[in-house]
């Protein structure tokens, strides 16, 4: 089955749930607040696909026009201040915004993810899943190792995707329990359908 035709059919409400489980073990009211990855470079984060508020600018855009949050909010946020409860009244104020902004997200990785791969081969969905999962840690960028990895598969599966985070990833080589447990949080999901 080529992604292109997963894509069109797949239930992005269903991924965003599935990423969900990776990033915030599927507790959707972590998603409504910020907390911060142990290990990494990471600042706060929040929402089911933990937007990063240090590392992605769109993230603070978002909390600036969708949320009222001030240019001292965020830079409270970028200092990495200890204490950002007040912050996390007015982040609990906009669950539907961030909700919605989960969705758009989601809808974009498997766009994105299609157009860059649309006729790859896969063993299913839950393939394809674990590729925008990927995409979601790493970023699936056109022409990094992950890209040129998939296009020199006629075939792909869910071990292929396992192993290339494990092997090619530095987090994959430090930390491959947790590589480990985001996989087998698909595959259960998958499963139990």
């Amino acid at each position: 089955m080529k992604i292109k035709d997963i894509a069109k059919n797949i239930d992005a409400v269903k991924v965003m749930n599935v990423i969900a489980l990776n990033e915030i073990s599927g507790n959707t009211a972590v998603a409504y607040r910020f907390s911060r990855a142990s290990g990494g470079n990471s600042g706060y984060s929040f929402g089911r696909s933990q937007f990063d508020v240090s590392n992605n600018p769109a993230v603070s855009q978002f909390l600036r026009n969708k949320c009222s949050f001030t240019d001292e909010d965020i830079n409270t946020l970028l200092r990495l201040e200890k204490d950002v409860s007040e912050l996390n009244k007015k982040l609990r104020e906009h669950k539907k915004e961030i909700d919605e902004y989960d969705l758009q997200h989601t809808k974009e990785m498997i766009k994105y993810s299609c157009s860059l791969l649309a006729d790859l081969e896969v063993e299913n969905e839950e393939t394809f899943v674990h590729i925008i999962d990927y995409h979601n840690q790493f970023n699936l960028s056109k022409n990094g190792k992950m890209h040129k990895y998939l296009q020199t598969l006629n075939f792909a599966t869910c071990e292929n995707i396992l192993n290339f985070k494990l092997k090619q990833t530095k987090w994959g080589k430090t930390h491959p329990e947790d590589i480990k447990r985001r996989y087998n949080n698909i595959r259960g999901f998958y499963k139990g359908e």
